[in-house]
């Protein structure tokens, strides 16, 4: 049935006054300077009171009022705020005098203004416009309060003196610090069924409820859409399927009863069962997350008894250190490797500095019967491998120990020649 909103205004307004009024709205609440003199004269005090400190003439509550008679002001608060809907009870005279004033809009589906005419088509719908919520004090973008009591949910409401009543939440806090609730329960009279605003204060969260969980036998391995067991790591996992096929294949007891050897049976399919869900399930995350059980791959967690032994057994890794040989194995390095690394590292740091033009002596690399060779080089050497260091005379290259290498003075050399005892 439509609100009926005539005989709430005493004072009718003048399509002067009402425009002026309504551009105040948009202006939080001042009248604009700009207006027709006549018209701003003839607005009362009442409506617009004279602010000499902010200079200017600003809508009082009773000029609202004016502008939105207490049944459409009513029409007005009850909308959404999320959604902008207007309530179903807005009549047909409200809807025309607020779509006039531009505090509501008449929508399609699809957000797009149609024709009042067109009010009952299906799928249209009133809204809220942004003029709309500044006339009533409704927040344009959503207050914290929103986040803590969403539209719709459920909360308490509790004055002082009287017992908590809960209350279903249906707006924002107004500008004059009430929202709109509908209380719930069960011994309620009808005065006490009807929405109402109450103080934003007075509305504190709804205690949850508990939650009632059902414990399975032991032996159900049954898992329900509700579990919310956290996934293990993939080693754990790994141990755990473990188990779960030592059960699958678990040899019955000889000479058993029928229905111990029915039990085992059972046991036994069951763990199969869980063991096929749970390797595809361990599967799909190796393979999603590219990172197998450690004991999958390359890598070795030594501990310091390992460390330290294979220190003893591979002497060049003391240059490394424990915590370096760890985080290598760790990595995935063989322990000849680990020594290849030092090997190259002091091999390097041992070659003296050598410029073209430098006469060196050195031994030759490759095996066999020591033997060493001078000659002048006419580059810089290079590595060859990880004890050996090549060198260049401009004719040849020759591969020479790493720690033999050194600069002696020219003797007039110009070609390479092997370094006699006689010599």
């Amino acid at each position: 049935m439509p609100v009926f909103t005539a005989d709430y205004t005493t004072d009718k307004l003048t399509l002067g006054q009402r425009r002026v009024m309504l551009a105040a709205v948009d202006a939080d609440g001042r009248l604009p300077d700009g207006a027709n003199q006549r018209v701003l004269n003839n607005i009362p005090e009442s409506w617009a009171r004279t602010d000499p400190a902010a200079g200017g003439r600003f809508l009082t509550a009773e000029g609202r009022a004016t502008l939105a008679p207490l049944g459409r002001f009513s029409l007005l608060a009850r909308a959404n705020p999320e959604t902008s809907n207007m309530p179903g009870t807005t009549g047909h005279s409200d809807m025309l005098a607020l779509v006039r004033d531009g505090l509501v809009v008449l929508q399609d589906s699809e957000g797009r203004p149609v024709p009042v005419a067109d009010r009952w088509e299906r799928g249209n719908s009133l809204r809220i416009t942004e003029r709309g919520r500044r006339l009533v004090g409704m927040p344009l973008t959503a207050p914290p309060f929103a986040e803590r009591f969403p539209v719709h949910s459920r909360a308490m409401w509790k004055r002082e003196g009287e017992p908590a009543r809960p209350v279903q939440i249906l707006g924002w806090p107004l500008a004059d610090g009430t929202v709109r609730v509908l209380p719930e329960g069960t011994r309620r009279n009808y005065l006490q069924t009807l929405e109402r605003p109450v103080p934003a204060e007075q509305i504190h969260p709804a205690p949850q409820a508990p939650i009632t969980t059902v414990t399975n036998r032991p032996d159900d391995r049954r898992k329900t859409m509700t579990d919310r067991t956290p996934e293990l790591p993939l080693d754990d996992e790994l141990e755990a399927l473990r188990g779960l096929a030592a059960a699958a294949v678990k040899p019955m007891t000889p000479r058993a009863e029928t229905w111990e050897q029915v039990k085992a049976l059972e046991e036994r399919a069951t763990a199969g069962y869980e063991l096929a869900e749970r390797f595809t399930e361990f599967d799909r995350r190796a393979t999603a997350e590219r990172w197998a059980p450690r004991e999958w791959r390359r890598g070795r967690d030594l501990d310091t008894e390992e460390v330290e032994a294979l220190i003893e057994q591979w002497p060049d890794l003391a240059a490394l250190g424990s915590t370096f040989v760890r985080n290598l194995a760790a990595a995935g390095f063989a322990p000849f490797q680990m020594a290849n690394l030092v090997k190259q590292v002091q091999g390097r740091r041992g070659l003296p500095e050598i410029q073209p033009g430098d006469v060196v002596e050195a031994m030759l690399a490759g095996g066999g019967e020591p033997r060493t060779i001078r000659l002048k080089v006419d580059r810089t050497p290079w590595p060859g491998g990880p004890d050996s260091t090549v060198l260049s005379d401009g004719t040849a290259v020759t591969a020479v120990v790493t720690a033999s290498v050194r600069v002696v003075e020219d003797d007039g050399t110009t070609t390479a020649r092997l370094v006699t005892d006689e010599s």
